[in-house]
C-alpha cells in the first residue's frame, strides 16, 4: 500500500467539493444537481448525469459506487482553477507516492520525540496503533494515517474509502478515513516549525550512536532543507538499523520537500492510502 500526498485547490475544496459531499451524505442527488453546473469539466459533468440517471432518492446509498468513487476522485485529487464557464482542470501537479509503512515511519520519527525507530517491534506496535486510532497533534504523522483536522460535517470514510478504515466520533471531534486534508496555513506552521524537530531527530540519533557528534550533521541538515540538491554520500546517521535504513535521509528529504514546496506556494495538502502499490492518478 501507498501514501499519496498532492497539492490540493484549496478554494475549490473548501467552497465546491466540501458543501457538495456534505449535501451528498443524505440528498445525493440534490448535491449532484449542484455541482454540475459549478464545474466546467466534461468528465465530472458525465458522471454527474450518470449518477443522477441511476440514482434512488436519499444519501450516498442511493448512488452507484464506481462512478461516484471516480468522480470523488477527480474533484479532490486534481487541480482546479476558476474559469469564466466555471471550474476547470489546471494541469497536473507533483506530489509525493511512497510505501505507507515506511512514509509513516519516517513521519513519526520527526513528529514524534518518543517514537522508538531503532526498535523495529516497538516502532510497527506504535505504527500499527496510529493506524487503528489516529493521533492527535503529530503533524504529518496524524495526516497519514487519515487523521481529519479540521474536524468535518460528513463522516469522511463513508463518502469514500480504499481500505475501509474510518471513524466518525461527533461528540469527540474526532473523525479519519483512507484520506484527508490540512489547510494552507497548517501547511506553512509545519514548514516552521520542520527544522527545529529535524535537528531533534538527529540530536536523538547522536545519543543513540552515544558519538560526541554527527560527522555529516550539517549536511543532511542541508538536504533536508532544500539547500542541497543530493545527501551526503556515506553517513553514519541510523547505521545499524537495517538494510532500508540507509535509505531514510534520502526519503524524508522527498517528504519534507513536498511539505516544504507546498508551504511556499501555500496551497494545501490532500492524502490518500492506496488500495494498491501505486498511485492511480
Amino acid at each position: 500500500m501507498d501514501v499519496v500526498l498532492r497539492p490540493l485547490s484549496e478554494r475549490f475544496f473548501q467552497e465546491t467539493v466540501l458543501p457538495f459531499l456534505t449535501l451528498a451524505m443524505t440528498n445525493a442527488t440534490g448535491a449532484l444537481e449542484a455541482l454540475a453546473p459549478r464545474v466546467a469539466d466534461e468528465e465530472v459533468r458525465f458522471l454527474c448525469e450518470h449518477l443522477l440517471a441511476s440514482a434512488l432518492p436519499g444519501g450516498l446509498r442511493a448512488v452507484e459506487a464506481e462512478p461516484w468513487t471516480r468522480l470523488v476522485e477527480r474533484l479532490i485529487f486534481l487541480q482546479w482553477r476558476e474559469g469564466p464557464a466555471g471550474w476547470e482542470l489546471d494541469g497536473a501537479r507533483a506530489g509525493y507516492a511512497g510505501d505507507w509503512d515506511e512514509a509513516l515511519h519516517l513521519a513519526l520519527m520527526v513528529e514524534s520525540p518518543d517514537y522508538p525507530y531503532w526498535d523495529a517491534r516497538a516502532a510497527r506496535a506504535e505504527r500499527d496503533a496510529c493506524r487503528l486510532k489516529p493521533p492527535e497533534r503529530l503533524g504529518l504523522a496524524s495526516m497519514m494515517v487519515g487523521l481529519w483536522e479540521p474536524f468535518p460535517e460528513f463522516p469522511p470514510d463513508q463518502v469514500f474509502s480504499t481500505q475501509g478504515r474510518g471513524g466518525y466520533v461527533l461528540s469527540a471531534h474526532f473523525a479519519f478515513a483512507d484520506w484527508t486534508w490540512r489547510p494552507s496555513p497548517t501547511v506553512r506552521q509545519w514548514h516552521v516549525n520542520l527544522f527545529r524537530k529535524l535537528e531533534r531527530l538527529l540530536a536523538r540519533e547522536q545519543e543513540r550512536l552515544k558519538l560526541p557528534s554527527l560527522p555529516e550533521r550539517d549536511e543532511v541538515l542541508a538536504y533536508w532543507g532544500g539547500k542541497a540538491p543530493q545527501p551526503p554520500p556515506l553517513v553514519v546517521s541510523f547505521s545499524g538499523l537495517g538494510a532500508r535504513a540507509t535509505q531514510w535521509i534520502r526519503e524524508l528529504g522527498v517528504i519534507t520537500g513536498h511539505v516544504r514546496e507546498a508551504a511556499q506556494g501555500r496551497t494545501a495538502l490532500v492524502s490518500m492510502v492506496t488500495q494498491g502499490s501505486h498511485a492511480r492518478f
